[in-house]
């Protein structure tokens, strides 16, 4: 049963309404509208409590967005998993997630969001969901509602928490705001408590600061000098191993974490008791529900984009609206299917600009990497094209006979290396004790730089710096 939005949609209206709900199956789900603005990013040098990795910046984001008004429930995650029949990270693996043992955070295969070491009600902001677990999430409410759901930015996070305030905490400077606001380790017991108990912010969002870290869809790394506008870190710092953002502070942390301007990360396939994640939402819901937009496609690492949406651009959302119009929805999906279905059967493809062996599978929603024993560990800087779109990601090349998949959001056309970083890399590098690699024929006319003693990878667009000697990014330390 498609889901009913409560409030009429922003393209209804002349102005977005301040707030709307969508019915899950007996489940509401209410988000608040942040409006595009400017804002300060970061904390000033004589914060008390602030980390080396708050330089300040201005922002600006260009469209306004739906937040959720809380971070996302015990009840509207167990309607998501009954409806799909979803198993989280913590769930189907072996060791299970990190609950609660009464001391602290410890590993246990009983552990998962359904028992995270302390009771909790449908009320309870949902933990021990990864950041995987979270994203599949937003895309099922995508598919059901029609409106394009994701996780926030980091700047959107940020901008939404200041609501126009630049102090410590949006209620005030001094720690006692920050028992105004949340819970933290010097208020909340042993685990989290239901949302919207504590102070909202001006924008009318509860449980910004506390409770639970929330998942941001930046990698980790430091802010880009100078002005952003719509700024998304689409990749994790060459060298580093790839981390996500969390922000917010949680239950089991001191009031300091709770700040505006407080940063932390983790490998997004942590699964802690205090890990949760609230979601952000088009203005305007641009297709029938059950047809799930493409995700975005993110910009360059550190980068500043052009102003743009966060989902899906105008023009698709015009040409679907216009297919709808035209009684040829039916088609789209019809060739949407034989497309998958082509992808399905691709071959595998050598990745352009790779050393020989490292090749990709389209399939799908993503593709599926395979490469040669000595390149385990190594960081795969990748740029790809879905559906015409440039995207950017990362990977760690991990050790599987069948390869590992890689979500892109729609079936890759092409994939090409822009860097190759890590230390199992460095040490077998063409230069670095091992005998150069033969060039490869590349796909789409890409120019391979391997062999001949080189290793340095560069084409058409950019231009990477000698992959055998990249420094790994150690700035800031990891939350846990």
């Amino acid at each position: 049963m498609a889901a009913v939005v409560l409030a009429p949609s922003a393209a209804a209206a002349a102005d977005p309404p301040p707030a709307i709900a969508v019915d899950l199956g007996g489940v509401r789900l209410e988000l608040v509208l942040v409006k595009a603005g400017r804002f300060r990013q970061g904390s000033p040098p004589g914060e008390a409590g602030r980390g080396d990795d708050e330089a300040l910046r201005d922002v600006t984001l260009s469209r306004g967005v739906y937040l959720g008004r809380y971070p996302v429930t015990v009840g509207q995650f167990a309607r998501f998993a009954q409806e799909t029949g979803y198993r989280t990270e913590a769930e189907v693996g072996a060791s299970g997630g990190f609950g609660f043992d009464g001391k602290g955070l410890s590993q246990r295969k009983e552990f998962t969001w359904r028992t995270p070491g302390f009771p909790q009600t449908d009320q309870h902001p949902v933990t021990l969901v990864t950041f995987k677990d979270a994203g599949e999430f937003t895309r099922w409410l995508t598919q059901r509602t029609g409106r394009a759901f994701d996780l926030p930015t980091e700047a959107q996070w940020e901008h939404a928490y200041r609501a126009g305030t630049q102090t410590r905490f949006h209620a005030g400077d001094d720690d006692g705001a920050a028992a105004l606001i949340g819970w933290f380790k010097g208020n909340a017991g042993s685990g989290t408590r239901p949302v919207g108990q504590k102070r909202p912010n001006a924008f009318g969002l509860h449980d910004m600061g506390g409770n639970v870290y929330e998942w941001c869809r930046d990698f980790y790394g430091p802010y880009a000098p100078g002005p952003a506008v719509d700024p998304e870190q689409a990749s994790a710092p060459a060298g580093d191993k790839p981390r996500r953002v969390l922000r917010g502070g949680s239950w089991l942390k001191d009031a300091k974490h709770l700040r505006a301007a407080a940063r932390y990360r983790n490998d997004p396939g942590s699964r802690n008791a205090d890990n949760g994640f609230r979601v952000v939402a088009a203005l305007e819901a641009s297709a029938p529900p059950g047809a799930a937009p493409a995700p975005a496609a993110p910009g360059p690492t550190g980068a500043t984009r052009a102003p743009r949406s966060s989902f899906w651009s105008t023009a698709s959302a015009g040409m679907i609206a216009a297919l709808v119009g035209g009684g040829l929805f039916l088609a789209s999906v019809v060739i949407g299917l034989v497309g998958a279905l082509v992808s399905r059967g691709a071959r595998r493809r050598l990745v352009a600009g790779a050393p020989p062996g490292v090749t990709f599978r389209p399939q799908g929603d993503g593709f599926w990497l395979s490469a040669p024993p000595y390149l385990y560990g190594s960081t795969l800087h990748y740029r790809c094209f879905v559906n015409g779109v440039m995207r950017r990601g990362s990977v760690p090349i991990e050790r599987s006979r069948r390869g590992q998949f890689v979500y892109t959001g729609g079936a890759p056309s092409s994939v090409e290396m822009e860097q190759l970083g890590g230390a199992a890399w460095a040490a077998a590098a063409p230069g670095a004790g091992r005998a150069a690699a033969a060039p490869v024929a590349a796909p789409h006319g890409h120019r391979s730089a391997w062999g001949g003693g080189g290793h340095r990878a560069r084409d058409r667009i950019s231009s990477a710096p000698d992959v055998a000697v990249v420094t790994p990014f150690r700035g800031y330390p990891s939350a846990y």
